[in-house]
């Protein structure tokens, strides 16, 4: 029963829901980065971290994939290999751009310089630009093949969550930490 008014408010309002969906899932990511693998227990969680997060899914990202993917919709070719035409437009123009937009914003909502949010992003971009390719076609394949376009934010923003809780291990743990982390 709790399916079908998110359904509906997914076709009647997209946007808005895929911002909602994709701001408590970037939350969510954080928090798993947190708690299982940085193991921080409520006394020092870093709640402003975790705000972060939902700020950049919410009101960054999930907006720039609702036009994205609406501009590769216009994308065409045969029905087998217009979903891999699609995945390779998206990984090899789109991808790179919007991971570095990405690192470079949740440096300036740490409160990074424009200056040293540019150097933290080349110190951080090839390693983390090297995973996304090993996991985000994969994701993108099953999305374009399978998905109706008005579901495909909310499927991202789901394959995201394990992305986000990587992401947030990759960009927001000081090394000392990542040392001692078991994982």
């Amino acid at each position: 029963m709790v399916w079908r008014p998110a359904l509906l408010l997914m076709k009647r309002r997209p946007l808005l829901s895929q911002m909602v969906t994709a701001g408590t899932l970037g939350a969510l990511g954080d928090g798993i980065c947190q708690t299982v693998v940085e193991k921080r227990g409520l006394e020092d969680y870093d709640y402003p971290r975790t705000g972060r997060f939902f700020m950049l899914a919410s009101c960054y990202i999930a907006p720039i994939l609702y036009r994205w993917f609406h501009v590769l919709e216009r994308v065409k070719g045969s029905a087998k290999i217009l979903p891999l035409k699609r995945v390779f437009i998206d990984q090899l123009t789109f991808a790179p751009i919007f991971s570095a937009s990405i690192i470079f914003n949740l440096r300036v909502l740490e409160g990074y310089s424009a200056a040293d949010s540019l150097e933290k992003l080349q110190a951080d971009f090839w390693g983390i630009y090297k995973r996304s390719l090993q996991y985000w076609p994969l994701v993108q394949i099953a999305n374009f093949y399978l998905i109706p376009l008005h579901f495909r934010v909310t499927v991202v923003q789901v394959a995201a969550l394990l992305w986000n809780c990587f992401l947030s291990y990759k960009t927001q743990t000081v090394a000392h930490e990542i040392v001692h982390a078991d994982i």
